[in-house]
């Protein structure tokens, strides 16, 4: 087996893309890659935290954005890095962990090559064990809507438990999102087990040390060597280097370009070109998205999200299409009930509000009125017109408390009574001027209740 992994180490794919000229920076370019300015001062100056409640992301994270990104209006290759596990942190005060290892390392030492036209975003996972695929593939979206970034060029690479998340998020969306992926040092075993021989539709170029006593190669070679074998579909470009006498840490000499691998050039000889790109809602169109699916997800054209502080980045409408409309939690709400009437067959819809999301406290109407939740609709048309309806019902009357749930969107608030609720919900209609909106849940101080509650909504553009 040494023998054939000795082998593999020399297989690297450098094919280019038709029509490539040389740039001035070194890299194999076609038009599509934007023109860097000059760098002055080092990479660490362009490299910045972003600490998680500062932005619409679900993680904190480090961005690097390239000379010249402030200046203009160019769209940027993108490369998301996934950490390993000892990078794990909080988002905030630990988020400077990331800086321990692969590229964001380079960029904090002033060792990244700034002629690289990359914008690079660096998440910190703060839910334990490795990043899951549902994170990446949510942060891909969310970096897509916040920066200028080719759809046709986001790439993925990850060391250790990055990239079994790396392999994972391969395993669960293939090339919805990524032209390319370079995991090192990860396990993708069970990643094939899921995704097959479909995975073969993103190029991979995978590292391992054969004395890794952290991750066993296998982790690699096996992965690797049973897509080489699948036919449906064959690779794309698919191959692996194994470095001989190397343990856990073959990143550094990957990523530093020490071992004679260049990854970056590899990157940007690839373009996925099959990435669905969102379009603006249509007039006459709508988006519905469902809040609090634990009991079972809403069917399209329904969008769900099923965490407190989640997200639904380039919402389907009810053509099935992706649109450039996110909806973000942005206030967290405090808890999900599957209590809704729709589980008795009831609600409005029925089976969006068998389950609903919550804000409000067990200790009373007044303590109740401190709490709140809300949720932030972005990438409108602010020439556009909308309307948009809440639904929410709850069985029973709160011990004759009601639960009367107030929402308020600029000056504006509306009442809902959610209590046995078969047939009311609540419209905010001609809303227009603003790219986004800011949608506040809370307990009516004109009520009794201890909890204010949302099950789904529907926002159709109007004009």
């Amino acid at each position: 087996m040494k023998k054939l992994l000795l082998i593999l180490t020399l297989m690297c794919p450098y094919s280019l893309l038709a029509g490539d000229v040389i740039a001035r920076f070194g890299f194999e370019i076609t038009d599509d890659l934007p023109i860097l300015d000059d760098p002055t001062g080092f990479p660490s100056d362009r490299h910045t935290p972003r600490p998680i409640g500062s932005t619409a992301s679900a993680q904190g994270y480090y961005e690097y954005l390239p000379p010249g990104y402030d200046e203009g209006d160019q769209d940027y290759p993108l490369i998301v890095f996934i950490h390993g596990l000892g990078e794990n942190g909080d988002g905030d005060a630990q988020l400077d962990d990331l800086l321990d290892n692969g590229i964001p390392k380079l960029i904090d030492d002033n060792q990244w090559d700034e002629t690289r036209p990359f914008v690079v975003l660096s998440p910190q996972n703060s839910q334990g064990s490795c990043t899951r695929s549902a994170a990446i593939f949510d942060f891909i979206n969310y970096a897509k809507e916040q920066y200028r970034i080719n759809p046709n060029r986001v790439y993925l690479t990850g060391l250790s438990c990055g990239a079994i998340g790396s392999w994972n998020y391969l395993g669960n969306h293939t090339n919805t999102q990524i032209a390319a992926v370079v995991p090192i040092a990860g396990n993708g075993n069970s990643a094939f087990t899921n995704g097959g021989c479909e995975m073969n539709r993103v190029p991979i170029w995978a590292f391992h040390g054969d004395n890794d006593s952290v991750v066993n190669v296998g982790g690699t070679t096996n992965p690797i060597n049973n897509l080489l074998a699948c036919s449906d579909p064959a690779p794309i470009d698919t191959s692996m280097v194994i470095y001989p006498g190397v343990g856990h840490d073959s990143w550094t000499r990957t990523y530093n370009l020490s071992a004679g691998h260049d990854i970056y050039s590899w990157f940007l000889t690839k373009k996925n070109m099959q990435v669905v790109v969102p379009e603006p809602l249509m007039v006459g169109n709508d988006i519905k998205v469902d809040f609090g699916i634990a009991s079972g997800a809403s069917p399209d054209p329904w969008n769900n999200v099923s965490n407190l502080s989640g997200a639904v980045i380039n919402a389907l409408d009810n053509q099935l299409s992706s649109t450039t409309v996110s909806f973000t939690i942005t206030d967290s709400f405090d808890g999900t009930n599957q209590n809704g009437i729709g589980a008795n067959s009831l609600g409005l819809p029925e089976m969006v509000t068998a389950d609903n999301f919550w804000a409000g406290s067990f200790d009373g109407h007044d303590a109740a009125l401190l709490e709140s939740a809300a949720v932030t609709i972005s990438g409108l048309d602010q020439m556009a017109t909308y309307d948009l309806e809440l639904y929410a019902s709850r069985t029973g009357d709160d011990g004759g408390r009601f639960r009367l749930t107030r929402y308020t969107i600029g000056a504006t608030s509306l009442d809902m009574e959610v209590s046995d609720n078969t047939a009311g919900s609540v419209i905010f209609d001609d809303i227009s001027g603003s790219d986004s909106i800011i949608l506040e849940i809370t307990v009516s101080p004109d009520g009794t209740g201890r909890f204010a509650y949302l099950g789904g909504l529907k926002l159709s553009r109007i004009e």
